[in-house]
């Protein structure tokens, strides 16, 4: 028969290696190099699957916010979406505003913490390209 305290150590150390493997899925999940692109101001925010993800089993969201707003707007058309790039164009139509967006992933039950772009300005970027 087991000691009570060694079976509590065993339950306690199955517990906070469950811990460890969820957060490790939950960093490996993460979208990665997540930033705008635009061209002659149509913004498109784009990103790389994280480490984790399989080609058909993720879904990502997509949120953005002017800079200054406490509060994150969800993307309705990129809620839960298979691509790597969300059309931003219309959310970020003041031109001279600054924006930030982010994108989480979701697989097979698992959510990612959120990946934030930098601050973002329309008119800056576009006339980068000049």
């Amino acid at each position: 028969m087991m000691p009570k305290h060694c079976f509590l150590g065993f339950l306690f150390s199955l517990f906070l290696t469950a811990v460890v493997e969820t957060q490790s899925a939950h960093e490996s999940l993460k979208p990665q190099r997540v930033h705008f692109q635009s061209r002659n101001f149509h913004n498109i925010l784009h990103w790389q699957p994280g480490r984790a993800c399989t080609s058909n089993g993720s879904v990502y969201f997509v949120q953005y916010k002017m800079y200054g707003q406490r509060q994150w707007k969800n993307k309705e058309d990129c809620w839960g979406i298979l691509e790597c790039f969300c059309d931003l164009t219309n959310e970020t139509s003041d031109i001279q505003e600054p924006y930030y967006g982010r994108v989480r992933t979701t697989s097979a039950g698992i959510h990612s913490g959120w990946t934030m772009t930098q601050r973002f300005t329309p008119w800056w970027e576009r006339a980068k390209g000049i």
